[in-house]
């Protein structure tokens, strides 16, 4: 299992075995470099941890066990996690400022204590059964040793269709689950698994602050800061986006200029997604030393590797420019920083404004309505304008009905019922369709059924971040053996920015009307006038040429019979709809590419056996 996951930490393993239990651990070594090695125990060693992630206030907290005569043997913040469980046992995540994923296993009480962060940055997958429990930071640790069996879930493939990622708490596969972000789990032989909720957005409305604005610069510049520990150097991720150029202006202005890495666009469609020029703008201003990452569309031998990388089937297109932005970041550093949650927190998608002018459009007469969309379905798509007609047909596409579901309307990459219609006859019936929708509305109402932007954000929060963006961008990462910090994902942050009111966030067709109002003397005017792109290739465009040789194979007839999954006159027709531009299939054609790669890897072929004296592992007391 260790070995599977040996890119998250190259630099050392470390392992636990007593009896029936078994914690392992790759260590990438960034804070107590000497003595941080894992597994770690408190003082009697009735208690042991194995810890994914970085905790930025452990120093502070340090002081205060030591104070209290907790003994230490490192200096890392992996040892505090450790005393802290002993003072206030599960409440112990509350003081954690930070990213984790972290097991700690009680000899005495024969119990197991899981726990991941509050947005989900860091990873946690558990599978268990009759024989115990396994869990591990990726899939593939568990698949590699046959500890689940690969039996598909099919509701949430469907919701991986419908949205390009498969929200926590489900997998790809039925036996295996993802601890939910801001969720605690126990463990012991009696009683199995239970989870609970430790943390959520706040539900409260909160009054704006005189000077938001300076407030706002103050509070980013604290979690920079914050953000900033290690005792390695560290280097940034600068797109030329407004959030990326927050960060890296707030650490410049804070301490030396950093080292920061922007992407370069090639081929077609490079132009809509390439934004060099604010990178070497921002840079410029700020004395950044740039490193300019080229971005070919020859991606054709890449995708296997960021699939296998993924671990889930994932349709996110910015996973190449990630990749080969974390490769090339990951030669030279071991930590890197990232405009990442800027967008959840400071309303910066386009689908927050319509979110909030959908309001107004549901009140027309439905005949109005049914006019303007069966007009913008005859609309097709000329070079230049594919996904802002896309964007139409979501948008109208939404109807009438409640917040979540128009909201996931907006993200939905291939609605009902042509969704349905993708699948094989004698799949249809396995597949419900509504997944993604009760998880929305179930969320939604969890939190008291939000209105307004506050609805959207916190969707956003609950599910595309948490399950695509932070997901992705760590998977990316970590297989350069790369960490990625989002000090704009640090929950001091967002407790005080995400109950301001709506109003503040955003103006009429403005996204981010607080952000630039607060960013307005530190960044150039061409920032805060720039369109936004997204951190993405020009997929659309590579589908139809680059790759298109290589999607035609991968979603061949043949090959789409021999799965049994799809129907194969109803992916022709995607795809001929696509090429000859009359839809913008992009985004469930990328996905059905990403799938099938997947399924190669995953399902199609058969995962590495364990280990001689391990082929009975599931049959024992517990696992690792």
């Amino acid at each position: 299992m260790c070995e599977a996951i040996r890119h998250r930490g190259p630099d050392d393993e470390g392992a636990y075995v007593d009896r029936n239990v078994g914690l392992g651990m790759r260590r990438l070594s960034i804070i107590d470099l000497a003595g941080g090695r894992q597994p770690i125990f408190n003082e009697d060693r009735s208690k042991v941890i194995v810890f994914n992630g970085e905790i930025y206030n452990y120093r502070e907290l340090r002081r205060g066990l030591i104070a209290r005569g907790h003994e230490f043997a490192t200096q890392g913040d992996t040892e505090v996690i450790l005393h802290l469980y002993e003072e206030d046992g599960p409440e112990c995540v509350q003081r954690l400022r930070g990213m984790f994923a972290f097991a700690i296993w009680d000899s005495a009480g024969q119990t197991l204590f899981l726990a991941r962060d509050r947005f989900g940055i860091k990873p946690l997958y558990v599978t268990s059964g009759p024989w115990g429990i396994a869990l591990a930071s990726e899939l593939k640790a568990l698949h590699v040793v046959g500890l689940a069996p690969r039996e598909l879930d099919w509701d949430a493939l469907d919701t991986y269709f419908q949205l390009g990622y498969i929200p926590a708490p489900r997998t790809p596969f039925r036996a295996i689950r993802k601890l939910e972000p801001g969720h605690t789990a126990v463990w012991n032989h009696a009683g199995g698994l239970s989870t609970r909720q430790y943390w959520d957005l706040p539900r409260e409305r909160t009054p704006t602050p005189r000077d938001v604005e300076a407030q706002i610069a103050d509070w980013l510049d604290e979690s920079v800061r914050a953000h900033l520990v290690s005792d390695v150097p560290v280097a940034a991720f600068l797109s030329g986006g407004l959030d990326s150029s927050a960060v890296v202006a707030s650490w410049a202005l804070a301490s030396d200029a950093p080292h920061a890495f922007t992407a370069k666009y090639f081929g077609s469609g490079a132009a809509s997604a390439d934004e060099t020029d604010l990178a070497r703008r921002l840079a410029a201003v700020y004395g950044v030393t740039l490193t300019e990452v080229d971005i070919h569309p020859d991606v054709r031998d890449l995708l296997e590797p960021i699939t296998y990388a993924l671990d889930e089937p994932h349709a996110d297109e910015s996973a190449v420019p990630t990749w080969l932005l974390s490769r090339a970041v990951g030669a030279s550093y071991k930590v890197a920083l990232t405009g990442i949650g800027g967008d959840e927190l400071f309303a910066g998608y386009r689908r927050h404004v319509g979110f909030l002018v959908g309001e107004h459009y549901v009140r027309l007469p439905r005949m109005v309505q049914r006019g303007v969309s069966a007009f913008a379905n005859l609309l097709r798509e000329p070079r230049g304008a594919s996904l802002a007609i896309d964007r139409l047909k979501r948008f109208l596409r939404a109807g009438n009905g409640s917040a979540p579901e128009r909201f996931l309307s907006y993200l939905t990459r291939f609605p009902n019922p042509g969704r349905h219609g993708l699948y094989a006859p004698a799949l249809r019936h396995h597949v419900s369709g509504a997944a993604a929708s009760g998880w929305f509305r179930d969320l939604h109402q969890r939190h008291g059924a939000p209105a307004g932007l506050s609805a959207a954000l916190y969707l956003d929060y609950k599910t595309f971040l948490a399950d695509d963006v932070l997901a992705l961008s760590d998977r990316m990462a970590m297989a350069h053996s790369l960490e990625i910090r989002v000090p704009l994902v640090d929950h001091e942050l967002v407790e005080r920015v995400f109950p301001l009111p709506d109003r503040v966030k955003i103006g009429l067709w403005q996204n981010k009307r607080l952000l630039k109002r607060a960013l307005k003397r530190r960044l150039p005017e061409q920032h805060l006038r720039a369109p936004k792109r997204g951190f993405v290739g020009p997929t659309a465009a590579w589908l139809r040429h680059e790759l298109r040789g290589m999607i035609e194979d991968e979603l061949a007839p043949a090959r789409l019979q021999r799965l049994g999954y799809f129907d194969p006159t109803v992916v022709r027709g995607l795809l001929d709809d696509h090429f000859s531009r009359r839809h913008n299939r992009a985004g469930i054609l990328w996905a059905l590419l990403c799938f099938s790669i997947w399924h190669r890897g995953y399902v199609e072929a058969a995962p590495v056996a364990p280990l001689e004296d391990e082929a009975n592992v599931p049959n024992a007391e517990a696992a690792p």
